[in-house]
């Protein structure tokens, strides 16, 4: 078993993260996000052996879920149950984010909170992580997290989009901050560049900036 991360970042949209991980003895893949570049991601995991199996949305925003239809049919999509009904109305809630974006294709497992989802020999646990949407999650496998718009390298997520929690995004950081292991976790965030757990639990100022 080991883990490989190829990330896939879009700067004319938005800057927006995707990550292809897979287990690279079995090549069995979860995308984690889909905004754009299933045409780039699909010819990758081709020339790489890749079987791309399940879609782990970490949120139910537009630019994480634009293509969801292109993906329905040959991989399983995954979300939070919070965030269903938003990605169903394009990702945006009572039109907010441009307006209304078109997203033709439905979940196939609505998640909860503390599942575990196999890749390969891989384990994906969900963890809850509301605040920046009613239905954020991240996925924490062995030394990697990925936190969508949750947690960023020097920053944290906006709660000032509907639906937004200030008083939740606070307590998910701490529930992330808290981590056993953060030493050795990497945060492949939703946006901008890759971080260190311990790194931020010590230096963000999610620390600090939402407690009053």
């Amino acid at each position: 078993m080991a883990l490989e991360v190829k990330t896939f970042n879009f700067p004319t949209f938005m800057g927006v993260n995707s990550y292809l991980v897979s287990d690279s003895e079995t090549g069995e893949a979860a995308l984690i996000d889909c905004g754009r570049g299933y045409k780039k991601i699909t010819e990758y995991a081709a020339e790489h052996g890749l079987k791309i199996g399940k879609i782990l949305l970490t949120h139910g925003h537009f630019d994480h879920i634009m293509e969801v239809g292109k993906w329905k049919g040959s991989a399983a999509v995954y979300i939070h149950e919070n965030d269903h009904e938003m990605m169903l109305r394009g990702g945006a809630p009572d039109g907010f984010f441009l307006g209304s974006h078109t997203v033709s294709a439905s979940a196939d497992v609505l998640l909860k909170g503390g599942e575990k989802i196999k890749v390969g020999d891989l384990s994906f646990e969900v963890i809850h992580t509301p605040g920046h949407s009613p239905g954020s999650v991240s996925y924490l496998t062995d030394g990697a997290i990925f936190t969508g718009d949750t947690l960023f390298k020097g920053s944290f997520g906006r709660y000032d989009f509907p639906l937004g929690s200030k008083s939740e995004l606070s307590e998910s950081l701490k529930k992330l901050f808290a981590l056993p292991g953060a030493e050795n976790i990497t945060v492949y965030p939703g946006h901008d560049e890759a971080t260190e757990l311990k790194y931020e639990s010590l230096y963000n100022p999610g620390n600090y900036c939402l407690d009053d």
